[in-house]
């Protein structure tokens, strides 16, 4: 089948990544969705009457906070007033609003006064006052208060001890929330007003609120029994700190929220949006395009496998589409760590398939059309500034003589060394956004 005219592979998967982080951008998202008319606030379907002299007071956390505030402040004025938190240092400067800069993925001290202040802040707000809270992945380490008995560092290496082992985000947050003092609803409660609104960006697989930032603003119905049982599972329990181990064994209720009301919570943006984005533009530039699932979980290379297969089927079946063809999933994966590399787990998974790439041309079975590709839409991958990678076979000359090399970089975790040495590597800078990764295949 001859292949229609269109442009080179990179010049498309640069114009999918940009399409995609744009969509969930909160300069796209809140437009004509958040506003305010005759002292009612619209707000994405949902309608809260401003009492006469009331304030707003507004939490924004995670890697989306000072963007998402930028928006509010816009439209509410000096009405609001507010704290942010993020890992995300501040380029825009909100009025009205505090800044802490703080630690991510592992909390740090700023992270304990960032959830120590907006702690106060929303004890502190008027009966009639709205509060107002703008979540987004990130949060759970920008704001950290560990519960009492258990110290910043222990509770630190509990989530490196997670992180390391390959735990998916929501077994990360639910641990994490019965070792938080805002977790699981717990900084919603400490809010005593009738009105609370939360506005959420969702990076977890399944867009459920309770592990969006460990859930601040949502009722938590799991136990520390149900985190000490992953812990079990994992084989992990035996290496927790003494804390942490005394901290699971007291009595549930210690550390849940009081049932009170969460308010009105909201996700007002995930994959979902990003993923119609990228496939949209991927016809607008000739290529037919599918989207397989916002739902991947699983390990990076196991990611990696099914997408070389899937570029197997386009090249010599023309399935499931005929090429030129773009074939996406979205999710997030996870990577074991057993080096001390440079990278994350969306180059992990694309040095992995270039490495079975290379096996299959090995074998008389080579992938002359396709091109591999997995991006974070929050721009950062792993400890590396990159947000991703793409390659193919015709893209690192002689790929056959550095099979060892890759392998290498593989087991050390070292594959932004790889790409920045021989090309591929997708950078967008911080994205102000973040609803987790985005992967596939163009054959063309």
């Amino acid at each position: 089948m001859k292949s229609r005219e269109v442009a080179p592979a990179e010049v498309i998967i640069r114009r999918v990544v940009e399409s995609a982080i744009n969509a969930v951008k909160p300069s796209t998202l809140f437009g004509s969705n958040f506003h305010v008319a005759s002292d009612t606030l619209h707000a994405f379907g949902t309608q809260v009457e401003l009492d006469p002299g009331a304030g707003v007071r507004c939490v924004a956390v995670g890697k989306s906070a000072e963007a998402m505030a930028h928006e509010v402040r816009k439209k509410l004025g000096s009405r609001v007033t507010g704290i942010i938190a993020s890992p995300v240092g501040s380029h825009i400067g909100v009025e009205g609003f505090g800044f802490y800069q703080t630690g991510h993925p592992i909390p740090d001290e700023e992270s304990v006064r960032a959830g120590r202040a907006v702690l106060d802040f929303v004890a502190g707000a008027d009966h009639d006052d709205l509060v107002l809270f703008l979540i987004s992945g990130g949060g759970s380490a920008s704001v950290f208060v560990p519960v009492e008995g258990v110290t910043l560092s222990d509770a630190n290496r509990v989530m490196e001890l997670l992180f390391d082992n390959g735990a998916s985000i929501d077994k990360v947050n639910l641990v994490r929330r019965h070792l938080s003092m805002l977790g699981g609803g717990k900084l919603s409660a400490a809010a005593q007003v009738r009105k609370k609104l939360s506005l959420i960006i969702s990076d977890v697989v399944g867009d459920d609120p309770v592990s969006i930032a460990s859930g601040p603003t949502v009722h938590d119905d799991s136990t520390p029994a149900d985190a000490v049982g992953f812990l079990k599972e994992c084989g992990l329990i035996e290496r927790l700190p003494e804390t942490v181990r005394a901290a699971f064994a007291k009595q549930p209720e210690v550390y849940r929220a009081p049932r009170r009301s969460d308010g009105v919570i909201k996700v007002i943006a995930s994959n979902r949006e990003a993923l119609e984005a990228a496939e949209k533009t991927g016809t607008e530039n000739g290529v037919d395009s599918l989207v397989l699932t916002r739902f991947w979980e699983g390990e990076a290379c196991g990611a990696a496998g099914a997408i070389v297969s899937i570029a197997r089927s386009l090249e010599r079946d023309a399935l499931p589409v005929p090429p030129p063809a773009l074939i996406l999933a979205a999710g997030e994966t996870t990577v074991k760590v057993t080096g001390a590399g440079k990278g994350g787990r969306n180059q992990q998974l694309v040095l992995s398939a270039l490495s079975q790439m290379i096996e299959l041309e090995r074998r008389g079975q080579g992938l002359d059309r396709a091109t591999v590709f997995s991006f974070g839409t929050d721009g950062k991958d792993g400890n590396s500034s990159a947000a991703g990678a793409f390659v193919s076979l015709g893209t690192v000359n002689n790929v056959a003589g550095k099979k060892d090399i890759i392998e290498d970089n593989l087991r050390r975790n070292d594959s932004n060394s790889f790409f920045s040495k021989y090309g591929g590597l997708i950078e967008t800078g911080p994205t102000d956004t973040n609803v987790m990764d985005i992967f596939g295949v163009l054959v063309i």
